[in-house]
């Protein structure tokens, strides 16, 4: 009975060694989780600030130059007046953009010109401001520090840039006022920023926007800490430090705008992050205990959901089979369909060709002949959709460099001298715009080939295709007669087509004479 007690007091002692060693390994855990999660956090509110401040940025200063472009329009900042013009234009930008909510406009000795709210009833002078001076100094734009507004009398951060005149001249300053109520509404108390501070710096460290900042706080500022010390090179990060401005210890992440001279930050009380894990150590005998109750059923449970997943993927494996299968089909029907449409107007060319044999007449001939032409363009593009998996899109590029082929052996290029050159980008054209922009292109470079040189003269034909601005240009140039007489308005059958087909396709087309004739084709991309 002695051996059975020794076995069963060591048991236990074992067991409470095993609990206390357990336990204390979760808390160890759940203490860095709760600092993980703290500083998941505030990274991720770092995101949402960066965002926020290039937004707020890249506004403000669309709208300033807005306000630039008018003082310009207008003469120069000299001319302007407190009249309801110009506060008329300024409280328009100020509808334009909810979260602008001050525009100032000084002159060249920093005195005040106009306002977008109702202004003071003495003279305003902002010579004395720090983003004055900056800008009397050579600066094109800047990003103020938090200031007490003298015309708003309200905390506001600010942005501003310089107003040159014609000769390139300090003429004045436009600036845009914001106040941080951003700030305040993120990081409102809730479960995930219960307690969090948000901040806008400067790159010297100077405060532009922060949570909860006061008057008595303006002057305050982070430039000796970390942020703009030991980390002044890094981008973004994430560090522990007491704060300058209340002194709390805190978890603090940020990130530096590429753009803008500004630093964002998002910091949350360590005590914060750890309250959660505080309470629990207090509760640690009770866990201990439901962590041996649950042991047992949540090995059934692992086990159990490990069986219905097991059979999930085997149904979702048999599914993504059978789709992979079905797709396969699809493709290939889809192949067979565009091989079957091109060999039909293969058939139909063929027929024309013969039909074209019995007439006499040479009109008639290249009527048939221009049937052709436009046959073979489409049936190019049911070539290529055939010979390549481009899931309903075809390579302009590739479908050009063919097209030129298939047109300079039908008009006898190499016979008659006569060169064609292309220079395309891959540019990817869905099959619906396809059709109506390779007849386009036909009528173009046959036109071309037929109307361009005189007999026995050669020359040469350039095909271009390129994108900017979301739209897609086609040019057809040729160094031939020119189109004298000939407009895009000509009541020929090509010319009609065209710009049927221009307008299917939403877009408009050209025709100039230099030096030869230019066709050119946009369209939207």
């Amino acid at each position: 009975m002695r051996d059975i007690r020794s076995v069963l007091y060591a048991t236990a002692f074992l067991f409470a060694v095993a609990v206390l060693v357990l336990r204390g390994a979760f808390l160890w855990i759940e203490y860095r989780a709760a600092l993980t999660r703290a500083e998941a956090a505030t990274q991720d509110l770092t995101l949402l600030m960066e965002e926020y401040a290039k937004r707020t940025l890249e506004t403000s200063d669309l709208l300033l130059g807005d306000i630039i472009a008018y003082a310009r329009s207008k003469g120069g900042i000299g001319t302007l007046s407190e009249t309801e013009e110009t506060k008329e234009f300024l409280s328009g930008l100020m509808r334009r953009s909810p979260a602008s909510d001050l525009f100032l406009i000084v002159d060249r000795d920093g005195h005040l010109v106009a306002t977008s709210i109702q202004q003071a009833s003495m003279p305003v002078s902002f010579a004395d401001r720090t983003w004055f001076k900056a800008h009397r100094a050579g600066a094109e734009s800047f990003v103020g520090g938090a200031i007490f507004g003298r015309i708003s009398n309200e905390l506001l951060y600010t942005y501003s840039r310089r107003i040159s005149d014609l000769n390139g001249e300090f003429d004045g300053v436009a600036q845009v006022g914001l106040r941080p109520n951003f700030l305040q509404n993120l990081s409102r108390a809730d479960a995930d920023t219960e307690n969090v501070t948000l901040g806008i710096w400067g790159r010297d460290g100077r405060v532009i926007a922060r949570t909860g900042l006061t008057q008595e706080q303006l002057d305050s500022g982070v430039g000796r800490t970390v942020l703009f010390t030991e980390k002044e090179a890094q981008r973004t990060g994430t560090y522990r430090e007491n704060d300058p401005i209340d002194g709390i210890e805190r978890i603090i992440s940020f990130r530096r705008l590429d753009r803008w001279p500004v630093t964002v930050t998002a910091s949350i009380p360590v005590a914060t992050a750890l309250s959660a894990w505080t309470k629990g150590l207090y509760w640690s005998a009770v866990i201990a205990t439901i962590i041996l109750a649950a042991f047992g059923w949540l090995t059934w449970f692992g086990v159990r959901l490990s069986k219905e997943t097991e059979r999930a993927q085997r149904l979702l494996q048999s599914v993504n089979e059978e789709l992979a299968e079905a797709l396969s089909d699809k493709v290939t029907l889809l192949q067979e369909i565009h091989h079957r449409v091109k060999n039909n107007l293969q058939v139909t060319s063929s027929l024309l060709q013969m039909q074209a044999r019995r007439f006499p007449d040479e009109n008639v001939k290249a009527a048939f002949q221009e049937t052709q032409d436009r046959l073979r363009s489409i049936g190019l593009i049911h070539d290529l959709l055939y010979r390549k998996e481009t899931g309903g899109t075809i390579n302009l590029r590739d479908y050009l460099n063919r097209l030129i082929d298939e047109i300079s052996a039908t008009y006898g290029a190499q016979a008659r001298g006569i060169t064609v050159d292309l220079d395309a980008e891959p540019i990817a054209i869905d099959l619906e715009r396809a059709v109506p922009l390779a007849l386009a292109v036909t009528e173009a470079i046959t036109n071309a080939f037929k109307h361009a040189f005189e007999p026995g003269q050669g020359g040469r034909i350039q095909v271009g295709a390129q994108r900017y601005d979301n739209k897609v240009e086609i040019v057809v140039r040729d160094n031939g007669k020119g189109v004298s007489g000939v407009t895009e308005n000509d009541s020929s059958l090509g010319m009609k087509l065209i710009r049927a087909f221009a307008s299917q396709l939403g877009g408009r087309f050209t025709l100039e004479s230099e030096r030869g004739t230019i066709f050119r084709l946009v369209i939207p991309a």
